[in-house]
């Protein structure tokens, strides 16, 4: 009994290399592999390091100057940007992920992550920033100034069929919106209808890789305003007639294919380029009389907004000089919010640098749900 107790014991002491499992030797694999990466990114960035040169104002005491040498070598290391696009890429086509910022729709369509804010913290941005606007609109009237707010829908509820199907409940609906601004006692122009209508006639009113509207989507907004004041209100001016002009078509540098950073090693995987026609728009005629000519003059009209009238690409203010015909004072700014180029206003009416009767505040519906309202 001994011995065979002594024999099983002998048996079941089998060689290592027999007793290795598939996981183990993936695991060696895996980790041969990483230390020789390791090794040639260590010896590849040595040149990198030689040539670093600390800037005098960057002290060695408080740290500094190891994270300005960290982000120096990250930034000059020759296998930066392949190993940044090959990472990107496979995020993209097996996950269908972008780094944080984007979200990737069906049939190459894009969407900011800004337009599907959390429930939470949407509703207390959404109170705040409503309040704020009801205090600027009532000391605009006050100063006998009507504020028409132009609330832009989101591009994911517009196209929300190219949406993942588990965000579509995330969108902020312009419906709760102009509920919101109702029971505000505000005025607001509805465009969403508008909006999709033109999609069902064809047109794409906004970009698939890009943020904003497209120049359609902007006529479309203008057509709409034009519409909403003839019908709301008594506001009349001199009308005079505008030219129109469209450019060449040019290439659009979309904001959206940022968070893919995939180029130049896999570009082909983005989705197709857009274009966009840049248009011009100036006054048809011009007065001759001697005293109009040196008058001040005044427009009745202000146009307060974000990038969607700032940007000169999608020609916003033309399509409004267009439909209202009349010229209008743009004070509008790229990344700044609805908030700051409405205190610019503000400011030029106090001044009295606009003449002014109306203000077309226009807004991105998911500003709205963001931190912008003015400190208290």
């Amino acid at each position: 009994m001994e011995m065979q107790s002594s024999s099983t014991v002998i048996i079941t002491q089998e060689p290592a290399e027999r007793r290795t499992t598939p996981a183990g030797s993936l695991l060696r694999f895996n980790a041969a592999a990483w230390l020789t990466g390791l090794a040639i990114s260590f010896l590849v960035a040595v040149p990198v390091a030689l040539r670093y040169e600390k800037s005098p104002a960057i002290s060695i005491i408080d740290g500094r100057a190891a994270l300005d040498f960290e982000h120096y070598i990250t930034r000059e290391h020759p296998y930066r940007s392949p190993s940044l696009n090959s990472w990107s890429a496979l995020e993209y086509v097996v996950f269908r992920e972008g780094k944080p910022g984007v979200i990737v729709g069906e049939d190459g369509w894009l969407f900011s992550s800004e337009e599907f804010p959390l429930p939470s913290q949407r509703d207390r941005h959404l109170k705040e920033n409503l309040a704020s606007i009801r205090t600027v609109v009532e000391q605009l009237a006050s100063q006998g100034i009507r504020v028409v707010l132009l609330p832009i829908p989101e591009k994911a509820e517009v196209y929300s069929d190219f949406l993942p199907e588990k965000l579509r409940s995330r969108v902020l609906p312009m419906a709760t919106i102009g509920q919101a601004l109702s029971a505000q006692g505000l005025e607001w122009i509805p465009v969403e209808a508008a909006f999709q209508e033109a999609r069902r006639e064809g047109h794409d009113t906004f970009f698939r890789t890009e943020t904003h509207w497209t120049t359609e989507g902007a006529r479309v907004a203008a057509r709409a305003t034009r519409d909403w004041l003839a019908q709301q209100t008594r506001l009349a001016w001199e009308r005079k007639p505008y030219t129109l002009v469209k450019g060449s078509a040019r290439p659009l540098e979309s904001d959206l294919e940022n968070y893919l950073p995939v180029r130049p090693l896999f570009a082909s995987l983005l989705p197709p380029g857009e274009s966009f026609h840049p248009y011009s728009v100036s006054a048809t005629s011009v007065s001759t009389d001697e005293k109009a000519l040196f008058a001040e003059a005044t427009n009745p009209v202000a146009l307060v907004g974000t990038s969607y009238s700032a940007d000169e690409r999608w020609n916003f203010p033309g399509w409004l000089r267009m439909e209202l015909g009349t010229d209008i004072d743009n004070i509008s700014e790229k990344g700044k919010g609805p908030f700051a180029p409405m205190e610019r206003f503000q400011q030029l009416s106090r001044d009295g640098r606009s003449g002014a009767r109306v203000v077309i505040w226009e807004m991105p519906v998911r500003t709205l749900a963001m931190s912008f309202a003015p400190k208290k």
